[in-house]
């Protein structure tokens, strides 16, 4: 019993050492900077995507536009004087008509030119941004990797150990260890503690404690960890 607790005690090492360097600050720094900079090119790509076909409409409007404005150019070199007055009329109404509608197109074509103005800022500002992320990303793992390099040592020497000592724990306990540990419930084996699972703090009831007693360990009924008898 005694081999496999000190192994269990350089498990809870190794855990407590890892998850401290997964935990640290530089990693959850690293995490949101890496997640920033994810929504950040989604996002450049939805503004390059918005700004190709604002450019595309923009060219569509263009061309409307040139083209009655070249009718209305043409139109105005009519000489009146060589038209019927009912041709007059019609003359008018058709001036007035693409006077109107190149209005329009032009109001159109300035909201678009707007909007590609406020779209090629914001790609500006995300890009600007995005490097400035990634400036700070790369320190942070800077300081992360250095952190690594300086648990290395000490975690491969606590798995040396451990496996030093798998060879001469007891293969059946050392299975039970394994399953239990398998199914996300550590630490396996706990004391009893005033009559209680120092595991879940449940009551073990004075039968369970006179078998613990007898066998050396029992299985907590709660929280399923091995509690032994010390």
């Amino acid at each position: 019993m005694n081999k496999i607790l000190e192994y269990q005690k350089l498990d809870m090492e190794l855990l407590k050492l890892k998850k401290s360097n997964l935990n640290s600050e530089d990693k959850n720094n690293m995490n949101k900077l890496k997640s920033y900079i994810i929504d950040a090119h989604d996002k450049s790509n939805q503004l390059d995507s918005s700004a190709k076909e604002l450019v595309n409409d923009y060219n569509k409007l263009k061309a409307q536009y040139d083209k009655n404005f070249e009718k209305v150019q043409s139109l105005t070199k009519t000489e009146l004087s060589s038209i019927s007055s009912e041709e007059v009329d019609n003359y008018l109404s058709t001036i007035n008509s693409l006077s109107s509608e190149l209005f329009l197109l032009e109001r159109d074509i300035n909201m678009i030119i707007s909007k590609m103005k406020s779209s090629l800022k914001e790609f500006e500002v995300t890009k600007n941004n995005t490097i400035k992320a990634r400036q700070k990303y790369n320190e942070f793992k800077a300081k992360y990797e250095d952190g690594m390099e300086k648990i290395t040592p000490k975690i491969k020497a606590i798995e040396d150990n451990m496996k030093a000592l798998e060879k001469d724990l007891n293969p059946e306990l050392f299975a039970k260890y394994k399953a239990i540990k398998n199914d996300k419930i550590f630490p396996v084996f706990v004391s009893l503690s005033g009559g209680h699972c120092a595991g879940c703090r449940v009551e073990i009831p004075t039968s369970k404690v006179n078998k613990l007693k007898s066998d050396g360990t029992i299985i907590c009924e709660q929280c399923h960890r091995i509690i032994y008898h010390s």
